[in-house]
């Protein structure tokens, strides 16, 4: 299952890739249509040519494109969350192994010598911290861990939506 996220989703975006989905940003469509923002007609075209999901805060873009979009409704990212869970039976347990870039959706892939990105992290993350991913985008190359922002995501799941 891919998505594209509407720019009101930006956080939204982040968290989907995090858990693994395939997760298209429109406002990261800016440079590739070289508009801003982009308008839903091309974010339309987007999604059915590459197969994805619209989710959207936009309603009258929700209706254009009714037949393969998700209207979120209220605010807040653990909202939009369980919404997708009700919608779309997301399941949202975290590995790292099958986890995208939070910022360009790129896949990541384990560190093999943890001495390799010693220079990419801070000093006390690299002591505390043994196995590492990184992007594989070569313009981004984002070093990940199972850290305790990942946990706090985890908890708040489990405490405000009851999810395994």
């Amino acid at each position: 299952m891919k998505f594209l996220t509407d720019g009101m989703l930006g956080k939204l975006t982040r968290f989907l890739r995090i858990f693994g989905y395939d997760t298209i940003y429109a406002n990261d469509l800016e440079e590739f249509f070289h508009v801003n923002p982009v308008p839903d007609e091309k974010l339309i075209d987007y999604a059915k040519k590459d197969d994805r999901i619209i989710l959207t805060k936009d309603y009258p873009l929700y209706k254009s494109f009714f037949e393969k979009s998700i209207y979120l409704e209220g605010e807040g990212v653990y909202n939009y969350l369980i919404q997708l869970k009700e919608k779309l039976s997301l399941d949202f347990k975290f590995n790292i192994e099958k986890a995208r870039c939070s910022i360009c959706n790129s896949r990541l892939k384990k560190i093999e010598e943890k001495e390799l990105i010693k220079e990419l992290v801070l000093k006390n993350t690299f002591n505390h911290y043994d196995e590492f991913f990184q992007c594989i985008n070569l313009q981004c190359k984002k070093i990940y861990w199972y850290g305790t922002h990942i946990i706090d995501i985890i908890s708040r799941l489990k405490k405000k939506f009851d999810f395994d």
